[in-house]
């Protein structure tokens, strides 16, 4: 049973996680790198008994594992930002309402900012680059008749 716990929450951390570990594995494994290339230098300096040029390789040491640790950093803030917009969406719901109800929220967002001011008539055109509204051929009806509505006209036609 212990196994089996094991397993599914190794795969739960795995799928949740995997960005995080696989780039942090790489930043460990990039550091042991840079790490073991300046360890080389400084024993060939040190045979060699020409110390020139290692203080530069000391900086140039930290200085890598500080840009390591920011495109570490970067790439997983990035990451996860992208990841919380698509989860986002998708707790907001894929139906026909919920991708409206966002519809709506950015347009009335954009003219309350001024961004976007446009006539009623370009309003009810549809434009190629914006999503197609679901719901646009029920808005330009005059009127809009429920089943019940149906309903009573063909009793009154008998």
């Amino acid at each position: 049973m212990n196994k089996l716990i094991n397993i599914v929450l190794s795969g739960l951390l795995w799928r949740r996680y995997k960005f995080l570990i696989v780039t942090l594995l790489l930043l460990i494994v990039s550091i042991l790198i840079v790490g073991q290339i300046h360890q080389d230098y400084v024993e060939f300096v040190q045979t060699t008994k020409e110390d020139t040029n290692l203080a530069m390789s000391f900086v140039l040491k930290w200085l890598s594992w500080v840009v390591l640790l920011v495109v570490f950093g970067l790439a997983n803030h990035f990451f996860n930002k992208k990841k919380e917009k698509i989860d986002a969406l998708d707790s907001a719901g894929n139906s026909a309402l919920s991708r409206v109800l966002l519809w709506r929220k950015d347009k009335e967002i954009n003219r309350g900012l001024g961004l976007k001011k446009v006539s009623k008539k370009a309003e009810k055109m549809p434009n190629e680059n914006d999503q197609r509204d679901p719901f646009a051929e029920l808005r330009e009806k005059e009127k809009l008749r429920s089943y019940a509505d149906f309903l009573i006209q063909s009793k009154d036609k008998k």
